[in-house]
């Protein structure tokens, strides 16, 4: 992978490049939360939900513009937080919610902490993002909030702390309470409209982003020398 601060994304004339030969990897998170929780536990949840938007994706059949997945949704934000909260190195607590954040991720009886979205929708390219510590201000509506955001084909997926009532349009997992963390539900997947690549990244005309350090896009590499032809 070819790795780029997504300010530089956006800037071509700010086209600075680090190579990750393994894919993308920080060392952030302990054997346990890594392996036990975030491997163990909750990501095989969100992969299950990517491999069924997947699916949804390629088929030939023509569908509705929304679908309904089953899913744990409980376990399926604690998998995106849990991925988001890996990105960068020599991170340490801070944060006024930072002990709220770890609680929800080790203990997954808790609720989601209170006035965060859990945004959701699909995203059918094969640019990858990683954005740690964003911030947003709109305008046109008054809107202020901060977001942590990840990409990947197929899905989007934005945990967003808005600091008035600024709520974005899309799907939104928290809506979907559930008794148990292994509990099952349907949630729906819109298939159209398809929103924009750089969605949350690059500014609509009334808004401003600001990143943070760890805010990282990555792009496969083109292939070494020359294609064989058989």
């Amino acid at each position: 992978m070819e790795l780029q601060h997504v300010t530089h994304r956006l800037d071509a004339g700010k086209a600075i490049k680090t190579k990750a030969h393994d894919g993308v990897k920080y060392r952030t998170l302990c054997a346990r939360c890594n392996n036990a929780l975030l491997g163990g536990r909750y990501d095989p949840v969100l992969i299950e939900f990517s491999k069924q938007v997947r699916d949804l994706l390629v088929s030939d059949l023509v569908l509705p513009t929304t679908m309904r997945v089953p899913t744990k949704p409980a376990l399926l934000m604690r998998s995106i937080w849990g991925h988001l909260a890996a990105v960068g190195v020599d991170r340490y607590l801070k944060g006024p919610r930072t002990e709220e954040w770890r609680d929800f991720f080790l203990d997954e009886r808790l609720p989601v902490p209170a006035d965060v979205n859990f945004y959701y929708w699909i995203y059918p390219y094969r640019r990858q993002a990683l954005v740690r510590d964003a911030g947003s201000l709109d305008i046109g509506n008054g809107g202020k909030a901060m977001y942590w955001l990840m990409k990947f084909y197929p899905l989007a997926f934005a945990v967003w702390m808005p600091q008035n009532d600024w709520r974005l349009d899309y799907r939104d997992l928290v809506t979907y309470r559930t008794s148990s963390p292994d509990e099952v539900v349907n949630v729906m997947v819109d298939l159209a409209p398809v929103p924009h690549e750089l969605t949350l990244e690059a500014p609509t005309t009334t808004q401003a982003i600001m990143f943070g350090r760890d805010s990282i896009v990555a792009n496969s590499r083109a292939p070494r020398g020359q294609i064989l032809k058989v």
